[in-house]
């Protein structure tokens, strides 16, 4: 314990400060980047996906919701108090499982962060925002094209937001300003639509209407309800996903105190736009601003929309650019990336050089070798290829949609897939790691190990946290066995009674390679988590007892 008290103490005296003139990022700024880095991707990606998992039951949709943001709430007002204790701003959530965790809890998160959290959002965000754009112009591509597209956007915020805290909040002005009009349009299209009886859509229903009809085969989340609410709360997690990286920007903030106060704030703001955007579109559409049908005849409009709403991912990618070479510099700091530690010395509290150099080396290798697994070793489980779009100038479908090589077939449609399998995994991982760090709070609150600034209602908070994202941590883990086992005694009716060729058949091997894929994925994380951090604390025990 007094070893660790001496390497915080020795860390701290050698942090770099920035002095008050230098700070760039104020209170309500603050609250903006956690805005801009959470609200524009999730809600307009996976709000499809939520409603079918709850059957299309209006009351459980928004249960899930409600419960999801009780949890997020509950964490980030917890996270005040287990903010409070941090040696190291930069370091963000891993500052806080090295302050509340144990040492091996801190060395998985470390690797975590660093060579699967980061580099896959950066990974995804990209691809989401072409995803989108196409979904706006009918656009015909080829997967590559849209891996250049992504890509270069990773340079751009990374360089540009990387460098520079003025013009990552500049940007982050611009573009939070911008998503707020297809979010408002989203709050109220639905709600107009359904008033003046026009939403073209089947009204919701109270409660789910499940498909029980011979052939028809469901997934865990469908096959009980009321599971779908349990099963539906990683995706709606994903929405707030990205809140805590403002955590990690406390170096640069005028008042870094009030660090914990602005992430509530944003968070409340973004849960009640989340709540009535789910309800809006929900009453006139399948859960995406793309499936409105009283647009048909107008897709200039939704295709107008979906471009803003590409434009507010880049928020998010803005959000991260901003965040992650702060982070890995903030690892050197702490002697926590001893392959850099050479690098050190040329490390500028003005401008995170090496933090930049560090994200390009990680972020580049890891794009280009999960493009082409994602588009030449996955398979579309999503259902991107069933999906028809329409070119904006002529009204009508757009052609060769389906033909294997185009923009929602083949290699780019098992791409995109591929972001949605890794996105979910990473987005409640990284939560995971959070509420080990509450409950390691709740804990510190009778052994007082660490000194905090306690905050009244710091344990309930904390608990209520715990439970929701524990649960919905271990229904997800468990899904993907029942699911694997669901699928394979599918082919009792589908494989054996059905000629391989047939449409049945290879959807059948679709979901199976879905729900295998996401089992391996899980373990892939797992693994570079764990064996890594393992060999390294067995060095640090081995070169101990030498001395």
């Amino acid at each position: 314990m007094d070893k660790m008290k001496k390497e915080k103490k020795s860390f701290s005296n050698k942090k770099p400060v920035l002095n008050e003139k230098e700070k760039k990022i104020s209170f309500f700024s603050a609250i903006l980047l956690v805005i801009g880095s959470t609200i524009g991707a999730g809600i307009f990606v996976k709000n499809e996906e939520i409603i079918g998992n709850n059957s299309g039951s209006l009351i459980f949709v928004i249960i899930s919701w409600l419960l999801s943001i009780i949890a997020v709430v509950c964490m980030g007002i917890s996270l005040i108090e287990i903010n409070s204790a941090s040696k190291n701003a930069n370091l963000g959530v891993i500052g806080w499982i090295k302050d509340f965790g144990n040492k091996f809890l801190f060395k998985s998160g470390k690797y975590f962060m660093a060579f699967i959290y980061l580099p896959i959002n950066l990974f995804v965000m990209p691809l989401y925002v072409v995803q989108t754009i196409q979904d706006a112009f009918g656009w015909q591509t080829e997967w590559w094209i849209s891996f250049i597209i992504a890509l270069s956007l990773v340079l751009w915020f990374t360089i540009i937001s990387g460098f520079s805290t003025k013009a990552l909040n500049i940007q982050n002005w611009i573009i939070t300003s911008v998503k707020f009009i297809p979010i408002v349009f989203a709050i109220l299209i639905g709600f107009i639509l359904y008033g003046i009886n026009k939403s073209g859509a089947t009204p919701p229903s109270p409660w789910p209407v499940l498909d029980w009809n011979q052939g028809s085969h469901q997934l865990l989340t469908r096959l009980v309800p009321g599971l779908g609410i349990i099963g539906s709360l990683p995706s709606i997690i994903f929405s707030f996903d990205g809140f805590y990286t403002t955590a990690g920007m406390q170096s640069e903030m005028k008042k870094p105190e009030k660090t914990g106060l602005a992430i509530v704030s944003g968070l409340l703001i973004v849960s009640v736009i989340d709540l009535l955007i789910t309800v809006s579109l929900l009453l006139c559409s399948t859960g995406k601003v793309g499936s409105i049908t009283f647009f048909n005849e107008h897709r200039w409009v939704l295709a107008t929309i979906n471009i803003m709403i590409a434009f507010g991912i880049l928020g998010i990618i803005n959000g991260y650019s901003g965040y992650n070479p702060r982070y890995y510099e903030g690892l050197i700091y702490a002697n926590e990336l001893k392959v850099f530690k050479k690098w050190e010395k040329q490390l500028n509290p003005h401008r995170p050089v090496v933090g930049v150099k560090l994200v390009l080396l990680t972020v580049i290798p890891a794009f280009i070798v999960l493009s082409i697994i994602g588009a030449f070793a996955f398979i579309d489980t999503t259902g991107y290829g069933t999906v028809e779009i329409f070119n904006i100038f002529t009204n009508k479908p757009a052609t060769g949609y389906n033909d294997g090589k185009y923009a929602l077939g083949g290699n780019l449609n098992n791409l995109y897939s591929f972001c949605d399998t890794m996105a979910n995994w990473t987005s409640i991982l990284i939560f995971g790691f959070i509420t080990v760090v509450l409950i390691g709070g709740i804990i510190n609150r009778k052994t007082k190990k660490l000194q905090v600034k306690q905050l009244k209602g710091f344990t309930i908070y904390a608990l209520i946290s715990s439970i929701i994202i524990g649960i919905s941590i271990i229904y997800l883990v468990v899904s993907v066995f029942v699911n694997i086992a669901l699928v394979i005694s599918w082919h009792k009716d589908i494989g054996q009674a059905v000629s391989n060729e047939t449409y049945q058949y290879k959807q059948w091997i679709k979901d199976l390679l879905g729900v295998t894929i996401s089992l391996g994925v899980l373990i892939l994380f797992i693994v570079v988590m764990t064996l890594p951090s393992y060999l390294e604390i067995r060095k640090e025990r081995l070169d101990h007892n030498r001395k």
